[in-house]
């Protein structure tokens, strides 16, 4: 049976068999910013399709897992990395029940500087002094440099996250906030809605000082644009073409935008030039 193979390589990327399918994502991750690092906390709800399977194998790179559980079996028996494939699998002690299971993964991962991932970058403040921030640039099979996952564009999933991020800092992903809880030692989580089903790719963090404008659109959305500190006049003509564009395709398709905030973010080191994230 196919769901039985090895990832299998498709144009030298490895796609992940058919045996386990992810539904949700539960995602915590505590940036150690001034450590170029990150620790996460992922719990994935998933469906085992097939009978006699011990190991579950995600997309995974640049990562240090340090433990997995599979709820009602229990802790990996082993974890074992494949960097020529960018592949994790953990393989545990007893076969996985058939149907619809909850595994989760602990792991640190690294802010890198290679524009991919989710990686750091710097600016200068209106102090004239540097920074760093960071920011996520998923497409097309990096998700993977942020967490373990079917990093696959048809294995779509719902997402919860978190940021642990510094107090100070503004946190932004593809939904508005839920929650933020201050932490009293000069950091705050700040958890964000549920997303819609989407692909690991368009998903987005960004973590900074920024200041921001924003506007409302005639159906309700909230579009904000976010610039460096002292610097949000620099957005108010993208906001301006922003909401136009958006009544106007309202309009137009007689079909509303689904989301209820939309936020544009200029990052000082992006090589991709724009990325769209929904």
């Amino acid at each position: 049976c196919s769901s039985h193979l090895p990832p299998q390589s498709d144009g030298g990327r490895a796609t992940l068999p058919g045996s386990v399918e992810p539904l949700s994502y539960s995602l915590a991750l505590a940036l150690r910013l001034e450590e170029h690092a990150f620790d996460g906390k992922l719990t994935i709800q998933l469906v085992v399709t097939v009978e006699e399977i011990r190991s579950i194998t995600l997309h995974a790179k640049d990562l240090a897992i340090t433990d997995a559980h599979f709820e009602g079996v229990g802790p990996a028996t082993s974890i074992t990395l494949d960097d020529g494939q960018s592949t994790c699998t953990f393989t545990f002690g007893t076969t996985l029940p058939r149907g619809k299971g909850v595994l989760s993964i602990s792991y640190t991962g690294e802010l890198n500087n290679q524009m991919c991932g989710f990686y750091r970058s710097t600016y200068i403040n209106v102090k004239g002094e540097e920074k760093l921030m960071a920011s996520t640039q998923f497409e097309s099979i990096d998700a993977r440099r942020c967490f373990p996952c079917w990093d696959e564009p048809r294995r779509k999933a719902t997402f919860t996250c978190s940021l642990r991020v510094p107090s100070h800092m503004v946190a932004l992903s593809n939904m508005p906030e839920s929650m933020v809880h201050d932490h009293g030692d000069g950091s705050k989580t700040v958890s964000f809605m549920p997303t819609p089903r989407m692909s690991t790719y368009l998903l987005a963090f960004v973590v900074g000082e920024f200041d921001h404008v924003s506007k409302i659109s005639k159906n309700g959305v909230v579009i904000r644009v976010f610039c460096p500190p002292g610097k949000p006049h620099l957005g108010r003509f993208a906001l301006e073409c922003a909401v136009a564009a958006l009544d106007a395709y309202d309009d137009t398709f007689q079909i509303r935008y689904p989301l209820p905030k939309s936020d544009m973010v200029a990052i000082p080191e992006f090589a991709a030039g724009a990325m769209e994230n929904w």
